[in-house]
């Protein structure tokens, strides 16, 4: 008796009349969506896309005087025509030294283009919205077929690196995010730092944008454009303290 109390005892799991603990619910994760794209056009190479010129244009003196009167007001910044395009800047837009603004460049009012960003507008034209900033160290260029607009009060990130792209309304693009030809980021969202967009890419108003290729992880809520929008106007108060302090 006394043995087969002693094997039961050792066959008897070690939990019984112990209390058990319940299970762990599994953490819902975010659905993680590759953008769509629209079609984007092939590479545009060959002699015939970017002719050579034979001398500068008949209307020099003129656009010299515009270039003139650009770099008295901002002193510090590089400013440079291509060919017979010459940037257009508002009066209150804060140009910080070492900032390069060359050709069919439009800033609109209380915008800011930070040190040692560049902005290159030769073969099509750069659109920059009143009081979005272009953070220190940024470069935005184009495509032959692909301006780069950036609406009104979008933030761009240190060191972004923005081509041919659209980047809506109250935005949010991390530090070294890289957005590329005929991609269009949706108004209110962010892309994240070190993120890549992928050329011709369709991202929805309100998303977050990560990794590299970027995908949508998840839907921010409506009330994040309006932070954005505030983020925008907070730098849009600091450039004016740079101009004016």
């Amino acid at each position: 008796c006394s043995g087969m109390i002693s094997m039961m005892m050792r066959c008897t799991p070690r939990h019984v009349g112990m209390a058990v603990a319940a299970p762990v619910p599994l953490r819902r994760v975010a659905t993680v969506v590759s953008p769509s794209r629209r079609s984007t056009s092939p590479m545009v190479v060959g002699e015939g896309t970017t002719k050579r010129v034979d001398g500068p244009p008949a209307n020099l003196q003129e656009l010299e005087a515009s270039l003139t009167e650009l770099r008295k007001a901002h002193p510090g910044a590089i400013i440079e025509r291509y060919l017979d395009r010459v940037p257009r800047i508002a009066d209150d837009v804060l140009l910080c030294a070492g900032a390069a603004v060359v050709g069919d460049v439009r800033i609109a009012e209380g915008a800011s283009v930070w040190y040692g960003s560049v902005l290159r507008g030769d073969m099509n034209f750069i659109e920059i919205g009143a009081h979005s900033n272009i953070q220190d160290g940024t470069v935005v260029h184009l495509g032959d077929n692909d301006p780069t607009v950036i609406a009104e009060h979008v933030v761009v990130g240190h060191r972004a690196v923005l081509h041919g792209c659209t980047i809506e309304r109250h935005c949010l693009i991390g530090m070294q995010a890289t957005v590329l030809d005929g991609a269009t980021i949706g108004e209110g969202s962010i892309v994240g730092a070190g993120a890549i967009v992928s050329a011709g890419a369709i991202i929805p108003p309100l998303s977050l944008v990560l990794g590299v290729p970027g995908k949508v992880v998840k839907t921010l809520p409506a009330e994040k454009a309006n932070t954005h929008r505030m983020l925008a106007e907070k730098y849009a108060r600091l450039a004016h303290n740079y101009r004016h302090g």
